[in-house]
């Protein structure tokens, strides 16, 4: 089956996220060590709990994510330290620039409702090329790797699996993206992803 649609994660493929930058951020504001936030919001399960749609509100997220760190944090604190710590990918941007001209385009993310909701201030180059074929896991009730959410955005996307090509920086989801039927990439650089865009037949890749 020739395909037809590309799908790709955001964090790590699309963006840089420098995790520890973030967490000595929100360690210098809430008066934690690293470690503490990193437990007290990673470790805890709350971050998955949020990404896998257990808080679908934006504002219930927050309060529970500044709870956590036992300080009241706001929306503009909140988008400030996830900012800071990624870094846009001007290439790969790019690159989805070229592959759309040929290519039915979307995004697949592991995130909460917060991510979603101010997406267009974290990484506004990202909406428009995606837009309107963005997805975020706590929409889905679930989560990468779960096959479930690969074939429900292929749904949605008006495809069938087999006709979907999925990239993403962790193997453990490249892997449940084939598990669904997909062709499942993961990515360790634009380089091999050019390559294996060419090694599917895939034009745009190589412009």
């Amino acid at each position: 089956m020739a395909i037809t649609t590309v799908i790709c994660d955001f964090d790590g493929v699309m963006s840089g996220y420098d995790v520890p930058r973030r967490l000595d951020i929100l360690a210098a504001m809430s008066g934690l060590t690293r470690d503490e936030v990193y437990g007290r919001v990673w470790l805890s399960g709350f971050e998955d709990d949020a990404d896998s749609g257990l808080y679908p509100d934006p504002g219930e997220y927050l309060a529970g994510f500044g709870e956590r760190l036992g300080m009241q944090l706001t929306r503009a604190q909140w988008i400030d330290t996830r900012r800071s710590a990624m870094q846009h990918w001007p290439d790969m941007h790019q690159l989805v620039g070229r592959l759309a001209a040929t290519m039915r385009m979307a995004m697949l993310s592991n995130n909460g409702p917060l991510a979603c909701d101010a997406f267009e201030e974290l990484a506004p180059e990202t909406l428009k090329l995606f837009e309107p074929n963005l997805f975020f896991s706590y929409q889905f009730g679930t989560k990468k790797p779960d096959p479930a959410i690969f074939r429900t955005v292929a749904q949605r996307l008006g495809a069938e699996p087999g006709e979907c090509l999925f990239v993403d920086d962790k193997p453990h989801n490249a892997r449940g993206a084939r598990e669904a039927g997909m062709t499942g990439i993961h990515f360790t650089g634009q380089a091999g992803f050019e390559a294996a865009l060419a090694k599917a037949g895939i034009v745009g890749g190589d412009a």
